[in-house]
């Protein structure tokens, strides 16, 4: 419990060492080469290019390279895209102008292109190593607030009285069906939501939740997005807690309207993904899935908190 007054110190910036090596040699490659880029491209300009062209050349790819490797490292930091992309493109610049020389006469607009893109992306490069501390605490602060999704899965499955919504009455490869039929294979007490059928999968169906006798501890959403508000008030209403709201490869059943609404009431609720991805109701397939999707953002990789505890409501 946190008392009154208290003050509650940043955390420490933490930088993964793998990171921290790649950026620092980036960093002085960038710098060294950068300069001899400059240097070289001055002499480059009166038309010298058989002497020192080739160096220069050299220089500039280098200065590209090291560039792409900081942008690398900012993005994974928490940097912004936008200043992420912005130096992907002047190296990108870079790089073209640098071929297009060979195509010219040295001395033309093309050669003070790519200096000026060459010396664009030293000056980028600076600004992404600037940023980059901020932006690392400013991540490990949000971090630090949320939990892992594999925790937050785990807390999830280890209630044993689940429903699940949108269950449908014909046996099929329905999301729901899939997640209704694994989860009473791997000996969970589940119950199927759907107000149009009185039995599913060979069991009996119930119109709402309200009408599980003795209630249940989680719900698994995988109705439409657009009727998870109205499950997500019916939770509230009876103390459910856990709430998993499914998506795989379609849109799902995420509604971040009333995810956010939930936690607002002291709910865990998990944004996407699906129940099976994870141990102890997970399969090799499931597995593979979660690690496609997390790519792709259809997987979280870490959850929202409750805003409130039920103790504040």
């Amino acid at each position: 419990m946190r008392h009154a007054g208290a003050v509650t110190q940043p955390p420490p910036l933490v930088i993964p060492s793998t990171r921290k090596t790649i950026g620092k040699i980036a960093r002085w490659t960038l710098y060294i080469s950068g300069a001899l880029a400059v240097a070289f491209g001055a002499l480059v300009w009166p038309g010298n290019v058989r002497e020192v062209g080739n160096v220069h050349g050299l220089a500039g790819w280098f200065v590209v390279a090291s560039l792409w490797t900081l942008a690398a490292v900012a993005a994974r930091s928490g940097v912004a895209r936008s200043s992420v992309w912005l130096a992907v493109g002047s190296g990108l610049v870079t790089a073209l102008t640098a071929s297009a020389q060979h195509q010219l006469a040295p001395g033309t607009w093309i050669t003070a292109l790519h200096v000026a893109a060459g010396v664009g992306s030293i000056v980028l490069g600076q600004r992404l190593l600037a940023r980059m501390p901020r932006a690392i605490r400013a991540k490990s602060k949000g971090e630090c607030a949320q939990i892992a999704i594999k925790d937050a899965a785990a807390e999830f499955l280890a209630r044993k009285r689940i429903a699940v919504t949108g269950v449908s009455r014909h046996p099929t490869q329905h999301g729901s069906n899939v997640v209704y039929r694994r989860l009473r294979e791997r000996g969970y007490e589940v119950f199927a939501i759907n107000p149009t059928a009185t039995e599913v999968e060979g069991d009996r169906c119930y119109p709402d939740l309200k009408s599980i006798p003795g209630g249940v501890d989680a719900v698994v959403i995988a109705t439409r997005a657009d009727r998870a508000m109205a499950t997500m008030s019916e939770c509230a209403e009876l103390g459910i807690e856990h709430v998993w709201m499914h998506r795989s490869v379609g849109a799902g059943s995420v509604s971040e309207d009333a995810a956010a609404w939930g936690r607002q009431r002291g709910m865990h609720v998990i944004a996407g993904g699906c129940p099976l991805m994870f141990d102890p109701a997970a399969d090799a397939g499931h597995k593979m899935m979660r690690s496609l999707l997390t790519l792709t953002g259809k997987v979280p990789r870490r959850v929202m908190p409750p805003v409130r505890t039920r103790e504040d409501l």
